[in-house]
């Protein structure tokens, strides 16, 4: 299907009213993948906004593997920067019915920040990959360790971590309860944190039994805080034996 079939010849209106080469340096430098861009996406700051334009930044949803614009309030993943749109798409057919699109998007390489749509701090932090022209800044720097946590999540029910919430700050805001979290089995490589928003026991279980580390004891199941405010680290050891339980701010660890 398309829309110039039949169409009278001239000039038509303006499709696009602005310019957007969001990359510098050599064009061999850009990373590339192919990418499924979600029929749902949206560009709020476009008009109308199932144009998506290019130099929109994207996050990768975890059960479905597409790409929707980034949102850092998102929960589905897509609260992870992961790609930029390299061509403006629209997401609508002809009969206005919103259809997936198959396209390469830019995951990393040098990129010109001010250019980059729905870009804030946070997303500089996951950005890993990217270069920018305004690296000269600490915090314009890609994937600064100052800043270790990728996603934050608030959780008030029971939850098994996955590996791909891997940097992820979990708390219990709202929580009138209990809330456990049982971690994934246990490799290396893993920084898992909580806190407490709300002042009610919040668990971290080990998917194994006897390997958690903490100023409670050496060979615990789990952990938990209940103080309000209050912070624990989990992180494993090079070996992927042992999770280290860190303290942070006043609050008593539980260890069972």
């Amino acid at each position: 299907m398309t829309d110039s079939y039949g169409i009278v010849p001239g000039l038509t209106t303006s499709r696009e009213t602005y310019e957007q080469e969001f990359r510098w340096g050599s064009q061999f430098q850009g990373v590339f993948a192919n990418a499924l861009i979600s029929g749902s996406a949206v560009d709020v700051g476009n008009t109308p906004t199932f144009e998506l334009r290019p130099g929109l930044l994207l996050g990768q949803q975890i059960a479905t593997g597409k790409y929707l614009a980034y949102s850092p309030t998102a929960t589905d993943g897509t609260e992870v920067a992961s790609a930029i749109l390299i061509e403006g798409l629209r997401m609508l057919d002809f009969l206005n019915n919103a259809v997936d699109r198959f396209y390469a998007v830019l995951v990393g390489g040098p990129v010109q920040a001010a250019k980059i749509l729905g870009l804030d701090n946070n997303a500089k932090q996951q950005m890993d990959k990217f270069i920018f022209d305004t690296s000269s800044s600490f915090i314009d720097m890609p994937g600064a360790h100052w800043y270790p946590w990728r996603r934050q999540i608030n959780k008030t029910a029971a939850y098994t971590i996955l590996s791909t919430d891997n940097f992820t700050l979990f708390d219990n805001t709202g929580a009138t309860g209990s809330v456990t979290l049982t971690l994934p089995p246990i490799a290396n490589g893993y920084y898992f944190g909580i806190r407490c928003g709300a002042a009610q026991p919040f668990v971290l279980l080990s998917n194994e039994t006897g390997n958690m580390v903490n100023s409670a004891g050496f060979s615990n199941n789990s952990v938990s805080i209940t103080a309000s405010g209050g912070i624990l680290v989990a992180y494993t050891n090079p070996a992927g034996t042992k999770w280290i339980v860190e303290q942070r701010g006043t609050a008593t660890i539980t260890a069972v």
